[in-house]
């Protein structure tokens, strides 16, 4: 490596090393400590879920980015390689393996590959350029140059890349200029400036608080990450900070107000969570991220036609998308509008086979319209999936009894009784196949157990499904049995 490069990679580690600490801070400006620190937490709960996930390859390059920001090369190396082992197509994965060569002096051989049908063609763009420019850096020519030519040159993502390059290589009085552009070109720069004090802050003030940021636009994902944490703990000036450097680092209206909704969401601001999202739709109508979250918060509120109207646009923007069409036979079902729910859960099943919960929704469906026999078949495929609760036992159990099926349905829920003995339906149908079967003593001991289980006595019917809004596996009041 010459001494040009050489250079050049220690300005980059130097710039990564500086945001190891940062994180823990209302903002810039900030307390130094917090009753939570966010990047420590954030490392507990993904080591916690890569662990008991092994194959969760998110949890892994998230890991990696929080060593990247700290300055942690290797680590961040061998998670973002764990992650590309568990889904070698992960493209965010790649680039950030490449970056964690780059910290560490090996120089990539050749430019990143841009993916021509990605799913996020900004994004990838973005990655690409940012790789170019880091390439630069490191032999010592000028990374903006990398971003001549494609959709970013010039854009509020061009300037705040290029004051942080301007940090990076030391020209401290250019830092200003890039900034200032930013916010003539967007509100919500300028805005972030402001409150994190950088308007007319001191060159080598900039400077410092640049460098203690990880200028990728793969730190979107790591930001973000921090400000839920920061918000499910109460600490809502920490997480508004959280996101603002998201944005810093990856300048997209309609996310940054989704990430705000978020805020507001966790303090349970539900009119400023509709009006963030309201304003993300705004920013970016084709954004199926922006429908769908606003589908969720209407029905979070009760607002079943207005959640139904944005999952049916996310389903025309994202037909292959198997979540939009799982939530949107939900809303159908809790409206009473059953052939359209069991058409957009079949084919949220036929997008993705393996959709557990669609399927077990299309078994309480079935059940509930009276299809017994389908709902016993879908009911099987889920048991072969290897997955056979203590409810679903029990509903399928009824099921069978309905089809006057009581061999099958005394198996079932014989099945019921060894996957959770203490869920108290399970006993009460026991009874009821026990009588049908003419064994009077094996029916009363049933019952027994149930009425020991059961809050209180009420009388249970044999088949068909709770009414909406009862969950899976409470049983209604009915008519008593005799």
């Amino acid at each position: 490596m010459s001494a040009t490069e050489h250079r050049g990679s220690e300005t980059l580690r130097r710039g990564a090393r500086a945001g190891e600490a940062q994180g823990s801070r209302s903002a810039p400006r900030g307390p130094d400590e917090l009753v939570l620190n966010g990047p420590q937490e954030a490392e507990r709960v993904l080591e916690q879920l890569a662990a008991a996930q092994p194959t969760h390859a998110d949890a892994r390059h998230r890991l990696g980015l929080l060593h990247l920001s700290r300055g942690q090369y290797a680590s961040a190396q061998q998670e973002f390689e764990e992650a590309l082992g568990i889904h070698p197509g992960y493209r965010a994965a790649s680039y950030g393996l490449r970056m964690a060569h780059l910290l560490q002096g090996t120089l990539p051989d050749e430019k990143a590959a841009v993916v021509a049908d990605s799913e996020a063609p900004r994004e990838e763009a973005f990655w690409a350029c940012a790789d170019d420019a880091y390439r630069r850096l490191h032999r010592g020519e000028d990374p903006l140059e990398a971003f001549r030519g494609t959709p970013e040159a010039g854009s509020v993502a061009y300037h705040h890349y290029a004051a942080a390059f301007a940090a990076l290589r030391g020209e401290d009085a250019r830092i200003g200029e890039h900034l200032a552009t930013a916010g003539q070109l967007s509100g919500t720069s300028r805005e972030i400036c402001a409150d994190f004090g950088w308007t007319d802050a001191a060159p080598q003030v900039l400077a410092n608080e640049l460098k203690g940021l990880l200028w990728t636009p793969l730190a979107v994902d790591l930001y973000a990450y921090l400000g839920r944490i920061y918000a499910r703990n109460g600490l809502r000036a920490e997480a508004l900070a959280s996101y603002a450097r998201a944005f810093l680092v990856f300048p997209d209206r309609a996310q940054h107000a989704r990430h705000r909704a978020e805020v507001a969401i966790a303090f349970g601001e539900e009119e400023e969570a509709i009006e963030f999202l309201t304003e993300a739709i705004d920013a970016d109508p084709t954004c199926v991220e922006s429908r769908i979250a606003l589908g969720y918060e209407y029905a979070a509120q009760g607002c079943a036609d207005e959640a139904c109207l944005q999952f049916e646009v996310a389903a025309k923007l994202a037909p292959s998308y198997a979540d939009v069409r799982y939530n949107l036979g939900l809303l159908y079902m809790a409206g009473g509008r059953f052939n359209e729910a069991q058409g957009q859960l079949r084919h949220a099943l036929s997008l993705n086979p393996a959709y557990l919960p669609a399927r077990r929704s299309l078994v309480s469906l079935l059940c509930r319209t009276g299809q017994a026999a389908e709902a016993l078949r879908e009911g099987r495929r889920i048991m072969r999936q290897g997955f056979a609760s203590a409810d679903l036992l029990v509903q399928l159990g009824r099921t069978a009894l309905e089809l006057d099926a009581v061999d099958q349905a005394l198996e079932l829920l014989e099945q019921a009784a060894g996957a959770g003995g203490d869920y108290a339906p399970v006993h009460y149908f026991l009874g009821q196949v026990y009588r049908r079967k003419g064994q009077k003593r094996k029916a009363q001991a049933a019952w027994r157990k149930y009425l020991a289980r059961a809050d209180q006595w009420r009388p249970l019917s044999t088949g068909g499904l709770p009414p909406v809004g009862c969950a899976v596996g409470e049983m209604p009041p009915a008519a008593p049995i005799h």
